[in-house]
């Protein structure tokens, strides 16, 4: 039944998702991308963030909320941190679509702006029904108070549980830079700590909590740094070899490895957790060497092994690293277009792409399940 459920959910969210595309009222943003798919996270998620609006350099390129640029960073750091899982989450902004001056920068929606989205974000709380609704930042505070009115202030009532709509609501700060002025980061740390505390103290079992067979999300360092200790790969080929060994752990194991967000996107697979500014801030010794303007290679130099890489391959058992070995030597070597070829293959991929040639639709940016989310491929 909670899987019949599920499913009525994702063919409403989906349709949600459509009218959200198909929205003109607002002419400012008329170039904009309507920033509502599936990457937004699970119809079933028990934490709802919302932010104010997708920004020009984030959501407006990557069509993930708050992902891409420096407030993607540090919302991705801060869900880190508070041992958050983006996978369990739903993020999503109070205005779909990316806001700007005239000179082309991120602006403040306009009150009418806010106003004109209310209805999808209204829509979304009513599908998603989460038990705790996370706003950041005043914007985002504003448009709930459109929807059911209530006194609370960012100010005032920042980190504290509120009652609305018969759900917990807990106001944040927006963890972009300029809000740092006003929350530090280590007040903004123990926020969501808070969040992540307050979630465990509901009684309310939930179903698609992390297994005990996990690994630590820092175990995604692990493996990507054993993966380029062995050999150079383009970015394109890292983002699918990533996801070939989740796939090949799942099929041998009967879980992950990680709790990495894979999702689907055009050239197949994308981890957010692999992007790239994140890489770089976090493997000592990581290089980058550029093919073309949208092409470019990965790999460590080799006199960091040493360094710092011993410690995080300790992390890796040795069935692990023989699986990892056996991917690397199946697939490394193809070209990228060979890699695509493999990994739309895999039964993950041939059930998103089964659904969309049978419901007519694209699901861009849809989370990537190792179980069977949509109707199985023959």
């Amino acid at each position: 039944m909670e899987e019949l459920f599920n499913k009525i959910n994702e063919q409403e969210f989906d349709n949600l998702c459509n009218s959200v595309k198909s929205c003109e009222l607002c002419p400012r943003m008329a170039s904009s991308q309507r920033i509502l798919s599936r990457a937004s996270g699970s119809v079933s998620a028990k934490i709802m963030f919302i932010a104010e609006a997708p920004g020009r350099l984030g959501a407006d390129q990557s069509a993930i909320p708050l992902h891409g640029d420096k407030t993607g960073h540090n919302f991705e750091a801060l869900l880190k941190f508070a041992n958050l899982e983006r996978s369990e989450l739903f993020i999503t902004n109070a205005v779909l679509c990316n806001p700007r001056d005239t000179d082309g920068n991120n602006s403040t929606p306009t009150k009418s702006e806010i106003f004109n989205c209310t209805k999808f974000l209204k829509s979304q709380i009513e599908l998603i029904n989460p038990e705790i609704i996370v706003t950041l930042g005043a914007t985002a505070l504003h448009a709930l108070n459109l929807i059911e009115p209530h006194s609370l202030s960012l100010k005032i009532n920042v980190r504290t549980v509120n009652t609305w709509l018969q759900k917990k609501l807990i106001p944040l700060y927006h963890p972009g830079q300029r809000a740092m002025l006003h929350r530090s980061l280590a007040n903004q740390r123990s926020d969501y700590q808070f969040v992540n505390d307050t979630f465990k103290q509901l009684s309310r079992k939930t179903s698609y909590r992390i297994s005990k067979t996990s690994l630590l999300k820092e175990d995604i360092l692990a493996i990507v740094s054993y993966i380029l200790n062995k050999q150079k790969l383009t970015y394109f080929a890292l983002h699918k070899i990533f996801y070939l060994i989740e796939y090949n752990s799942f099929l041998n194991f009967g879980h992950r490895l990680t709790t990495a967000y894979i999702i689907r996107q055009k050239d197949g697979p994308y981890c957010t957790d692999l992007h790239i500014n994140r890489l770089r801030n976090s493997i000592d010794g990581l290089q980058t060497k550029f093919i073309s303007k949208t092409s470019f290679v990965v790999y460590k130099e080799k006199e960091s092994l040493f360094a710092s890489t011993d410690d995080l391959s300790d992390k890796l058992s040795d069935e692990t690293t023989k699986m990892i070995d056996y991917v690397l030597e199946k697939y490394g070597a193809k070209s990228n277009a060979s890699l695509k070829r493999s990994v739309y293959f895999t039964r993950p991929m041939r059930n998103i792409l089964f659904y969309e040639n049978n419901h007519k639709i694209n699901l861009y940016n849809t989370p990537i399940q190792f179980v069977d989310q949509f109707t199985l491929a023959t």
